[in-house]
């Protein structure tokens, strides 16, 4: 018999997350453990109740009737637990958070979120730090990160949050000096924005254009000044569309091709550890997040 006190809560967790994901190795990434402590924790909560949650026929994971009434039902109750700390008294939900982030993001994407977030919550004092792109070690002081590629955790949470594609971007001042359609055949007459971190040669050899055709070229060291100077009208960048996003809206880039590339790497949320967690970090996690799916 299951009651408040012996209710396992942790157990709880890790079957909404696996009977979302209908993987154990994906729950576990997303709660920051392994495939094996998911499975312990799911084969724990089956026992306990006397039903079998889930069918695992032909190596395919899938509900059962009870499984699926379950997962409604701790939906709802997460749901309500974190709608009541969301609206304690203000002092629970106020302090520093400190954010890391690389500059092109910081710049961008995460500046437009980080300040809407300050506008919902103004009595939590956010600092920013810049990391670098496929950085491996985050500082412990670091309350948040949004990393480009997977770093090391330790103990902290792990969450994919996009694997954005890159698009040729300009200012549209320079496309209409320019006077003409721009095609794959003529990008030659337009200058190449580098930054140290995309490479224009694997864009064309997807695309099948020459680069021999590159005559005219601009080096940055990050993608920050890149795009600083794709919106100046100095040339064609290639970016992604997390840190063009805003830059587009406000029309002051343009995809110059209907013609993507997929990123190297992924973006990733490192949050705290579950016993190490705060409300304001876990707002603000999932502030990003659903940034990130909008």
């Amino acid at each position: 018999m299951i009651d408040r006190r012996t209710m396992p809560l942790s157990s709880l967790r890790a079957f909404e997350s696996a009977a979302i994901n209908l993987h154990m190795g994906r729950a576990g990434a997303e709660l920051g453990v392994t495939q094996g402590a998911i499975s312990h924790q799911v084969r724990l909560l089956e026992e306990r109740l006397g039903v079998a949650l889930f069918s695992r026929a032909h190596n395919t994971l899938s509900l059962t009737p009870a499984g699926s009434r379950l997962l409604m039902s701790v939906s709802q109750g997460l749901d309500l637990i974190i709608d009541g700390a969301r609206n304690l008294e203000p002092e629970t939900v106020s302090g520093t958070l400190i954010v890391g982030c690389t500059q092109s993001i910081a710049a961008s994407w995460a500046a437009q979120h980080i300040c809407s977030f300050y506008e919902k919550y103004p009595d939590i004092t956010i600092t920013v730090r810049e990391i670098e792109s496929q950085q491996r070690e985050i500082p412990r002081d670091i309350d948040i990160a949004i990393c480009y590629g997977a770093p090391n955790i330790d103990d902290r949470v792990m969450t994919k949050i996009g694997a954005p594609v890159l698009y040729p971007v300009c200012s549209p001042a320079l496309l209409n000096a320019e006077k003409q359609r721009i095609h794959l055949n003529n990008m030659s007459q337009l200058t190449f924005i580098h930054d140290g971190q995309v490479s224009w040669q694997r864009w064309m050899e997807k695309h099948g254009v020459e680069s021999s055709q590159m005559h005219s070229n601009i080096y940055f060291p990050n993608a920050s000044q890149a795009l600083r100077a794709a919106v100046l009208g100095a040339g064609v960048a290639l970016a992604n569309t997390l840190e063009t996003q805003q830059f587009i809206k406000d029309g002051q880039l343009m995809r110059l091709l209907n013609k993507p590339i997929n990123e190297a790497h992924s973006y990733y949320l490192i949050s705290p550890s579950i016993k190490n967690n705060t409300i304001k970090a876990t707002i603000f996690a999932e502030w990003i997040i659903n940034a990130c799916d909008s």
